[in-house]
């Protein structure tokens, strides 16, 4: 009841007035019922426009990285040899086989001093400060050497110098009678970071290189299709287009760049699995359902043509190259199910890209000099306007809406006139009410004049 139930309603007449009026208004109100469910019907249709839109979406970017030209340029790298060397690719390398020799790998200069009994024996016994000067990064580098100055405190005195210029000094111990050394060795490798000595302490000679290299010898140095090279590092990036050789030691090795076949494929068969799933959401929400004897919630809406309009699309025909070998999807291993979906034959797809690259290329890419649009453009231009502000989703989400705010205006009003009506109803009853109240009392007072009236007479009839 709008107004309530009022619980002395129904103690004159003894009926139950409040369950009567309740079950009036129930029956009034099985109409407002009926639009409350369909405006949850509608919002649970909202819910799945926005559903069908995300999966849109993600066979949009799918669509979208088979447009771009950068998926088809990535490479892979081989070497036949990694004891010789590892390599890197960058994408869009031209494919190729290079035949590479390693001569020698860059090397980090290093010298090694006389011996001394112990880390603690003094490098300067003058009895005045000598300096110590070496040769590195191109410039002199001088360090004062204070008098009683250790092994183990010349190197300190070289790895805190603030000109140093990329040099660490250490010492071992090689177990020989003087087996305390100072080694100094470059940071990096090559001849430009070669280290000399240019003024040795007179107790210590630090002039023997370590394995030997010196100048051009500290330097890479390969050999390809009979052109000898020579560089400052193990990676050398500047010799083959593209390519970056990683030297590992010296011996021969075969580089390999080819297409990277497996990124394609996995791309591909994303854009597949893509469309199945846009697939197989709209028709699971559009077929007829046996137990609630009606079909989905999509059915009555444009969202059910868009299974054909994508299915249009991957039929579609390409022809951006002069060798046609790839045309459309079924050139690639697809096939359709009975259910709508998209089976995707990989060894066929895999056959087609190490076979035809280009074409593979050039079907989902077009040809911008001819005016042909590839078949990435294709659909993502498409699916970019169906899941755009004024695409076909937001009219359907925007016509949802609309429908739900006009019931909701309908049920407002009808809840306002059904108030009114039982307001007047339940004053009506309320006064019924009050009346048979009346009239009970009125029956009871006249039942009780009766039973007076007929006592006095039958006490003077017995006299």
């Amino acid at each position: 009841m709008a107004t309530g139930t009022i619980s002395s309603l129904g103690v004159g007449s003894g009926l139950d007035l409040n369950g009567m009026l309740d079950k009036l208004r129930a029956v009034d109100e099985q109409v407002i019922t009926t639009k409350k469910d369909s405006i949850a019907t509608t919002k649970s249709q909202m819910d799945e426009f926005t559903v069908v839109n995300n999966k849109l979406l993600t066979m949009k970017s799918a669509a979208l990285d088979l447009s771009l030209s950068t998926t088809f340029l990535a490479r892979t790298a081989t070497s036949s040899s990694v004891s010789a060397l590892t390599v890197t690719v960058a994408d869009g390398t031209a494919v190729q086989s290079t035949a590479v020799a390693v001569g020698r790998i860059a090397t980090k200069s290093t010298l090694q001093s006389t011996g001394m009994a112990a880390s603690a024996t003094s490098v300067n016994t003058s009895g005045v400060s000598e300096n110590f000067i070496y040769h590195a990064g191109g410039k002199d580098i001088t360090v004062a050497v204070a008098k009683d100055t250790t092994l183990s405190g010349l190197a300190y005195l070289i790895n805190n110098d603030t000109d140093n210029p990329g040099v660490t000094a250490s010492i071992i111990n090689d177990g020989t009678a003087n087996p305390y050394k100072l080694v100094l060795k470059a940071n990096d490798t090559g001849k430009d970071h070669e280290v000399t000595i240019t003024s040795q302490l007179p107790e210590l000679n630090l002039a023997v290189p370590v394995d030997g290299p010196t100048g051009d010898t500290l330097n890479a140095q390969i050999t390809i299709e009979g052109v000898s090279y020579q560089r400052q590092t193990n990676a050398i990036s500047d010799v083959l287009s593209g390519i970056t050789l990683n030297l590992t030691g010296a011996g021969s090795s075969t580089v390999s760049v080819a297409n990277n076949k497996d990124a394609v494929t996995k791309k591909i068969v994303d854009f597949v699995a893509a469309f199945n799933d846009v697939v197989q959401e709209v028709s699971k929400n559009t077929a007829y359902n046996s137990d609630t004897k009606d079909f989905g919630i999509l059915a009555r809406t444009t969202l059910r043509d868009l299974p054909y309009a994508l299915e249009n699309l991957m039929t579609s025909q390409v022809q951006a190259d002069s060798k046609s070998s790839v045309t459309n999807m079924f050139d690639l291993g697809m096939l359709f199910n009975r259910d709508g979906t998209i089976s995707i034959d990989t060894t066929k797809l895999s056959a087609a890209i190490t076979a035809s690259p280009d074409s593979v290329s050039a079907f989902f890419l077009g040809d911008s000099t001819t005016g042909v649009t590839g078949l990435g453009d294709k659909v993502n231009a498409y699916l970019r306007e169906t899941t755009s502000g004024t695409g076909q989703i937001n009219a359907e989400s925007t016509a949802a809406q609309a429908r739900i705010d006009d019931i909701q205006l309908q049920i407002d009003n009808m809840t306002e006139l059904l108030n009114k009506k039982y307001d007047m109803l339940t004053k009506q009853f309320v006064a019924l009410d009050q009346y048979m109240g009346q009239m009970k009392s009125m029956g009871t007072y006249l039942t009780s004049q009766f039973d007076s009236l007929s006592s006095m007479l039958s006490s003077n009839s017995s006299k």
